[in-house]
């Protein structure tokens, strides 16, 4: 790796989705307005984070993978997916039946094929792509190809691939920003520029407009969505990282005040937030609150170093 620096911001990268995830738990399909209620100034910052859910165990998935194999096995990313993953960690209904497919000996890419092209368009596939932003920030091509084979494992529809792709890219972009400032503009168009669907360069659209107007809960749950549709919810988590820029806190607790598919949401904010900071910016009494079952804390810290010492 030709700066170690950078290993403290991939930990706090995928430390970072096991916080948010856990967090966003608390507030999981509770409608914004009773979010806002029940959390209207700095009460955030004492929340006690829940248990963590399928974005922490995917995330570790395939960080695992690529830091084994950065040029992506399929094989080996499906078998760890199905090692890693427990039913009982909230997955949506296209990734339960893509792992039962795994589960019942289905190749990797063909595992979540679905009839007449009707694959998922869900968000877990861009939730997990973190890593995938992390290893290829610099490289747009080699990110957009991995981060297309790695959410086609169990998502098909191009709205979910693409999600992936755009997470991945919002990623790439958060870890370079650790040395400069964040133009919230700049970098909501940066992103659009790379998208091929026009659906999300128009939700980016949307997203940039906000910035510029100022935020609101309101106009953010409207225009960009809070559901777990990745069109729905990935240019949401991208919006309240790059409308709040300065540290960890504040676009974690804007993501966890629009409530909706809050355990994805905070999650790719704070991952985005993480990648920017590092661990060191993630609250504490967050940290020593995290659940420790069949993961862990330093599980997601061990990750991330390993794929950081194969970061070209």
């Amino acid at each position: 790796m030709r700066n170690p620096d950078l290993a403290t911001h991939f930990e706090g990268c995928l430390v970072g989705v096991m916080t948010g995830d856990s967090l966003g738990g608390r507030v999981e399909s509770t409608s914004f307005g009773v979010v806002r209620h029940r959390y209207p100034g700095d009460e955030i910052r004492d929340m006690h984070p829940g248990r963590y859910g399928s974005a922490t165990e995917m995330t570790l998935a395939l960080a695992e993978s690529l830091a084994a194999d950065p040029d992506f096995d399929g094989d080996d990313f499906a078998r760890r997916l199905c090692l890693r993953c427990h039913d009982t960690r909230s997955y949506g209904q296209g990734t339960l039946i893509a792992l039962g497919h795994l589960r019942a000996g289905a190749d990797w890419n063909q595992a979540g094929d679905a009839p007449a092209g009707r694959g998922c368009y869900g968000n877990a596939a861009a939730v997990r792509s973190a890593a995938v932003g992390l290893l290829y920030s610099g490289d747009v091509d080699a990110l957009r190809w991995i981060a297309e084979e790695a959410a086609g494992v169990t998502h098909t529809h191009a709205l979910g691939v693409e999600g992936a792709v755009v997470f991945a890219l919002a990623t790439a972009l958060a870890l370079s920003s650790r040395v400069k400032s964040i133009v919230p503009l700049a970098f909501l168009e940066a992103i659009a520029a790379e998208t091929q669907m026009r659906e999300y360069r128009s939700r980016l659209e949307s997203a940039a407009t906000i910035a510029e107007r100022g935020w609101d809960e309101k106009t953010v749950v409207e225009r960009l969505g809070n559901n777990q549709t990745a069109l729905g919810s990935v240019v949401t988590a991208i919006a309240c990282f790059a409308c709040h820029p300065a540290n960890f806190l504040d676009p974690v607790s804007a993501a966890i005040r629009l409530g909706g598919n809050a355990t994805s949401i905070v999650a790719m904010t704070a991952a985005l937030a993480g990648a920017r900071h590092g661990r060191v910016a993630i609250p504490p009494g967050w940290l020593r609150a995290l659940e420790a079952a069949e993961l862990s804390v330093e599980d997601m810290s061990s990750a991330a170093a390993a794929l950081a010492a194969v970061c070209p």
